[in-house]
């Protein structure tokens, strides 16, 4: 067969190809431009919101903290006291039993 004969189908197939490459390529491209787009989108919108849970997270934990401490200081407090007193009592009693 003579070459130029098939050079037209060649340069035919040559631009489908292409064309089916560019397809191919920018289907996806423009989708994940208007995803990221879309997702760019929605971040601005929730940044105030989720500012918002943020503080009232943090406004839970120190009240929960606080109370916390309020409910623990109290039985601390009474075992610190008595072993306070049993060590002063333990004292003054090797102290008075060793005067004897």
């Amino acid at each position: 067969m003579d070459e130029s004969v098939l050079s037209p189908w060649r340069d035919l197939a040559i631009v489908i190809l292409a064309i089916q490459a560019i397809v191919l390529v920018a289907v996806p491209g423009i989708a994940f431009y208007y995803a990221l787009r879309g997702v760019r989108w929605l971040r601005a919108r929730m940044i105030m919101p989720l500012k918002r849970a943020q503080l009232g997270a943090l406004r839970v934990q120190r009240g929960a903290l606080r109370w916390s401490e309020i409910a623990l200081a109290l039985p601390l407090a009474v075992e610190s006291a008595n072993a306070r007193v049993r060590t002063t009592a333990r004292g003054l009693f090797d102290l008075l039993r060793g005067a004897q």
